[in-house]
C-alpha cells in the first residue's frame, strides 16, 4: 500500500449515513452486482430533482430551443465524461500503482464521477449564477440588526456563519443538502447515497466562514482553489463530518473533484460556443481571432488550422450550417484535448492531491490550459454580454428577489404554529396566521419540505416550532427547486400579473 494521507479503498467507500454501514444488494436480490456508485445513479437518474433540470438554464435562460443546452443535457455530458476520466485513471493506476488502485477497486471511480457528474448542479436556483447572486444580494439587505436578533436568539453560537450560510449562498451547498436530506421519501437521509458520492461533489469542503475567499486573499494566506466558496450548510455540517470520516479526506478534496471539476469545465466551455454560435453571438472571424490570440503550441495551431480548414470546404460545398458544423468538429477535438491534457495532470500529480498538497484547477495546471482560457474569453467577451442574455439574466434576478421578499416575509413570522397543538407535536397553523395573506403565502410552499422542516428541524425555538433559521431555509430549498419556468409563472401570479 503506497504511504499516502488519502487511500483509494476508503476514498471509494459506500458506507451511506442512514445505517452507517455498505448497503448489501445481494440479500434481497442475488443478482443485483451493481457496485455503490452503479446504485447511486440509478436512484438519481430518475429522481425529480434531475427531471427538474431540464427546465433550468444554462447559458440562455428561458429559451424555447431545442438544441441549446440545459442544466440537465449540461449535466448528462459531465457525466459522460467524467466517466471517461475516471476510466482512463482507474486503468492507468491499477497498472502502474497496483499497491494503491487495486482490482476490486477498477470500475468504481469511473461510475463515481457519473454520479458527481450528474448531481453536481442539482442544488441551483432557477437562472443559474444570476440567481445565486440574487438570494445573496436579498439577505445581505434583509439581515438588519433585528433579524439578526431573531436568528440568535435559539443558536448564537452559529449565528455568523448561519448568517453567512445565505448571504453567501451556494448552489454547490444546496446540492449537498438536496441529497442528505431533502428527498423526503423514507426519512430524514434524502436518497442515502454513499459516502464517497457525497465527498465527490464537494468542491469546497469549507463552511461558509472558511471558505469564500477572494483571490487575493487566497494568494495572500496561500489557499488553495478549494476556499473559493463553500461546501455546506450549518444545518449539514454533522453529515459533511460523517462523509469526511468514511471517506478520509480529512480537510481536502476527494480525489475525484478534481476530475469533477475539470470535466464540468470541459463540458461547458467547449460547448458554450455551440449553442452561441446557433444564437448568433458568435460568427467565424471572432472564433478565429481569439483562438489566433491564444494559441501558440504546434497542438494548438492544428486545432485552429482544422477549424479554419472545416469551415473553408464547408463553404465550397455551399453547407447553410457552415459555421455550426465546423464549430461541431472543433467542439470535438478541443474536448479530445483538454481530456487528454486532466488525465496526464491528473496522474503526474496523483501523489500530493492524495497527500493534500495540490489544491488548484487540473486543467488549468494541464497542456490544455490555453485552450480551455481561448474558450473562457470567447464565451466571457462574447456570448454573456448579448442582450438576450443579461435581459433574461434582469428578469430571472428580480424574479428571485421577489419570490424572497414574499416567501422570507411569511416564514419569519411570528405565531406562525398553534402553540396548543405543539405540544403534542402537532403542526397546525395559527388561526390568525392561517387567515392572513402571509399564512396563505406559506402554505404554498411545498408539502415535502415543510414536512421534512418540521419533522427533522436542525433547531427549535422554545415553543418547540422550527427556528428562524430553519424557516428561512424553507424559502431557499422551495425556490431552489423551481425550474425558470416555474418560478417566472408563481411570481407572475402572486404580483397579480396573470391568474
Amino acid at each position: 500500500m503506497e504511504n499516502t494521507l488519502m487511500r483509494w479503498d476508503q476514498l471509494l467507500s459506500g458506507v451511506r449515513l442512514r445505517d452507517r454501514k455498505v448497503k448489501d444488494r445481494t440479500k434481497d436480490n442475488e443478482y443485483d452486482l451493481r457496485n455503490d456508485f452503479d446504485d447511486d445513479y440509478t436512484r438519481l437518474v430518475i429522481s425529480s430533482a434531475v427531471r427538474r433540470l431540464q427546465d433550468k438554464a444554462q447559458v440562455f435562460p428561458l429559451d424555447n430551443s431545442d438544441f441549446v443546452r440545459t442544466r440537465l443535457t449540461h449535466s448528462h455530458e459531465v457525466a459522460t465524461i467524467g466517466r471517461s476520466l475516471g476510466i482512463s485513471v482507474e486503468k492507468y493506476l491499477h497498472k502502474q500503482k497496483p499497491q494503491a488502485f487495486q482490482e476490486e477497486s477498477v470500475g468504481k471511480l469511473s461510475a463515481l464521477l457519473a454520479v458527481a457528474g450528474l448531481v453536481h448542479d442539482l442544488g441551483n436556483p432557477p437562472f443559474g449564477h444570476f440567481g445565486e447572486a440574487a438570494i445573496q444580494n436579498f439577505f445581505r439587505d434583509w439581515f438588519n440588526e433585528d433579524n439578526v436578533k431573531k436568528l440568535t436568539s435559539v443558536a448564537p453560537q452559529n449565528v455568523e456563519q448561519m448568517q453567512a450560510d445565505f448571504e453567501n449562498f451556494e448552489g454547490n451547498a444546496q446540492s449537498f443538502r438536496l441529497l442528505t436530506k431533502l428527498n423526503g421519501l423514507v426519512d430524514e437521509y434524502s436518497y442515502n447515497l454513499s459516502a464517497a458520492s457525497l465527498a465527490s461533489i464537494l468542491k469546497y469542503p469549507r463552511s461558509s466562514l472558511e471558505g469564500n475567499k477572494k483571490k487575493k486573499e487566497r494568494q495572500a494566506k496561500k489557499l488553495g482553489i478549494s476556499y473559493k466558496k463553500f461546501g455546506y450548510m450549518t444545518s449539514e455540517q454533522d453529515r459533511f463530518e460523517l462523509v469526511r470520516e468514511y471517506t478520509g479526506i480529512l480537510s481536502f478534496r476527494h480525489p475525484a473533484t478534481f476530475l469533477l471539476e475539470a470535466a464540468d469545465d470541459i463540458a461547458y466551455s467547449a460547448v458554450d460556443i455551440e449553442d452561441g454560435c446557433k444564437k448568433k453571438v458568435l460568427d467565424y472571424s471572432i472564433i478565429t481571432d481569439v483562438f489566433a490570440e491564444f494559441f501558440t503550441t504546434e497542438e494548438e495551431k492544428n486545432l485552429l488550422d482544422s477549424f479554419r480548414n472545416d469551415f473553408k470546404q464547408n463553404t465550397e460545398e455551399r453547407r447553410s450550417d457552415r459555421l455550426d458544423n465546423a464549430v461541431q468538429k472543433l467542439r470535438i477535438k478541443a474536448q479530445g484535448l483538454m481530456i487528454h491534457g486532466v488525465v496526464e495532470t491528473f496522474l503526474l500529480t496523483h501523489d500530493k492531491i492524495l497527500n493534500g498538497e495540490f489544491d488548484d484547477e487540473i486543467l488549468e495546471k494541464s497542456k490544455a490550459a490555453k485552450v480551455r482560457e481561448a474558450f473562457r474569453t470567447l464565451a466571457e467577451n462574447y456570448i454573456f454580454p448579448n442582450q438576450e442574455i443579461i435581459t433574461r439574466e434582469l428578469v430571472g434576478g428580480k424574479v428571485i428577489r421577489g419570490l424572497l421578499e414574499i416567501f422570507v416575509s411569511s416564514v419569519s413570522s411570528d405565531n406562525i404554529y398553534d402553540g396548543k397543538e405543539l405540544e403534542r407535536d402537532i403542526f397546525k397553523f395559527h388561526d390568525e396566521f392561517a387567515r392572513s395573506e402571509k399564512g396563505k403565502n406559506f402554505m404554498l410552499i411545498s408539502d415535502n419540505y415543510r414536512y421534512l422542516m418540521q419533522k427533522y428541524p436542525f433547531s427549535l425555538q422554545a415553543d418547540k416550532s422550527p427556528s428562524l433559521y430553519d424557516r428561512l431555509l424553507l424559502v431557499t430549498d422551495f425556490v431552489c427547486g423551481m425550474t425558470d419556468t416555474y418560478a417566472l409563472e408563481l411570481y407572475q401570479k402572486l404580483s397579480g400579473i396573470k391568474l
